[in-house]
């Protein structure tokens, strides 16, 4: 999920500090378990890894600043979500990522809020970054070392396998107040993120849902309101020619993003009456999924 722009004026978390960064600090991850609620209104100063109660398949990563959520994860989802103008797949070297996001006005502390990635990615991340030689950050290594510990990828004669391709990783912010070139992150927003975020691990794991929101995109939608969301995407540098990718962040902002600054009919680019029609034909249909609908900007549980 894109931090919205007025935030410049949010299953795993991996450090504190830059001073507390690497493989060395993986021993320090805190492991838990929880729902939503408890989730939502956990507060932590150190790094926890949530296994999410209702979905056995979904890891959260609470993070405690936005920096390093940024360095652990801004490599691997430009990768997955927005490299469309190279030739074939490739992990950005450093300096290509530190150019690339300062191309589009961001740092690595509001270059996203919160991530969704597949065991499969992650592997494919590794795979790619060991094949070009290109060197990641400690954060990154961080990651793939608890990976590797949990099981749920291993090295076989240099390369990495994942063990279960379909688990999701997702990552999301603490509560904070502004410091340093990090934006505030307030309870209203992580609770946005937590939700976009969750609403992508139900795309990726239920399939009933996943069958639900491509037909939603083909028959619910009108060619203008699809091309409306395409527009809205690509605005934020992601990927619109995979049509995957548009549809699952198209059903993450429509229903489960309560917040008017990241997601609205003014962003969207149409008006409140046709986006309050598009998010009641969705709920009409009935989505098989486990989430509140019709969460409105605000709200909390």
């Amino acid at each position: 999920m894109r931090l919205p722009q007025f935030v410049n004026r949010v299953v795993l978390v991996l450090g504190l500090a830059a001073g507390l960064l690497g493989s060395a600090f993986v021993g320090a991850f805190e492991v838990k378990e929880g729902d939503l609620k408890t989730i939502l209104y956990a507060k932590t100063d150190v790094p926890v890894v949530w296994r999410y109660t209702p979905n056995s398949e979904v890891m959260i990563l609470d993070m405690p600043g936005l920096e390093l959520l940024g360095r652990t994860f801004n490599r691997v989802t430009q990768l997955t979500e927005q490299q469309y103008t190279e030739a074939y797949p490739r992990v950005l070297t450093s300096q290509e990522l530190a150019r690339y996001i300062g191309n589009a006005h961001r740092t690595f502390a509001n270059f996203a809020a919160g991530h969704d990635l597949r065991i499969s990615d992650l592997v494919q991340f590794f795979n790619l970054a060991d094949r070009d030689k290109v060197a990641l950050f400690p954060e990154e290594y961080a990651l793939r070392d608890f990976l590797l510990q949990q099981g749920l990828i291993k090295e076989w004669r240099g390369f990495y396998q994942a063990q279960r391709p379909h688990s999701i990783v997702l990552s999301i912010p603490q509560v904070q107040d502004r410091r340093g070139n990090e934006p505030a992150v307030t309870s209203q927003a992580r609770y946005a993120i937590l939700l976009h975020e969750l609403a992508h691990a139900e795309f990726h794991t239920n399939a009933a849902y996943n069958k639900y929101c491509k037909g939603f995109w083909a028959g619910g939608l009108t060619e203008s309101q699809r091309e409306a969301f395409r527009k809205f995407l690509a605005g934020m540098r992601y990927s619109v020619e995979n049509e995957e990718l548009v549809i699952n962040e198209m059903q993450a902002y429509l229903l489960f993003t309560p917040d008017a600054g990241a997601f609205s009919a003014a962003r969207l680019g149409v008006s409140e009456s046709t986006l309050a029609g598009m998010r009641e034909a969705f709920v009409r249909g009935r989505p098989p999924v486990q989430l509140p609908l019709r969460v409105k900007a605000g709200e909390l549980p």
